[in-house]
């Protein structure tokens, strides 16, 4: 049940769900774009060095834009929150669907934050050794990094979903 009737709906409530709906499709998007077509694409690449440089290159770039998508999101959405909720009652009296999606939305950030501040940086310095070089959990640390993206796109997918049903029940 939203809060907000037909009648109360004004310009700015629509430019923002404008800027919230193009950020998370961004987002999204990109993230979809990059495992479904970025990866497998520099993966057929002949020179695994110039794979990989390819790929940071192409997550540096896009990494930018996804903290500008994420910060427009996280704004449009805190300043859109009271259509859906009652700012005034205790979360257990807030519709699932909300706590859902602001429980994912932190788990999200919370990923995020820690795979570009600490796991993606010990990942490239780790790429550079020989393997025969590695601990055992520098291997651990190299095959789970990936599972994080992909993590974190289902995470965003799911974040999609809980909105969904957030401004339809």
């Amino acid at each position: 049940m939203n809060l907000v009737t037909i009648q109360e709906v004004t310009l700015f409530d629509i430019i923002l769900v404008w800027i919230h709906l193009t950020a998370a499709t961004f987002w999204v998007g990109g993230m979809l774009f990059l495992s479904l077509v970025g990866v497998p694409l520099l993966k057929k690449d002949p020179d695994p060095s110039s794979a990989q440089r390819g790929f940071i290159n192409l997550a540096r770039r896009f990494r930018t834009l996804v903290w500008i998508a994420l910060s427009l999101l996280v704004i449009t959405g805190s300043i859109l929150l009271p259509n859906h909720v009652d700012l005034s009652t205790s979360f257990g009296e807030w519709p699932p669907a909300v706590l859902i999606k602001l429980t994912l939305v932190l788990l999200l950030i919370g990923m995020s934050l820690a795979h570009e501040k600490l796991i993606a940086q010990k990942v490239r310095t780790l790429k550079e050794k020989p393997t025969s070089e590695l601990a055992v959990v520098e291997k651990l640390l190299l095959r789970f990094s990936p599972v994080i993206s992909r993590l974190t796109l289902l995470l965003g997918l799911a974040i999609l979903f809980a909105a969904v049903f957030m401004v339809r029940f």
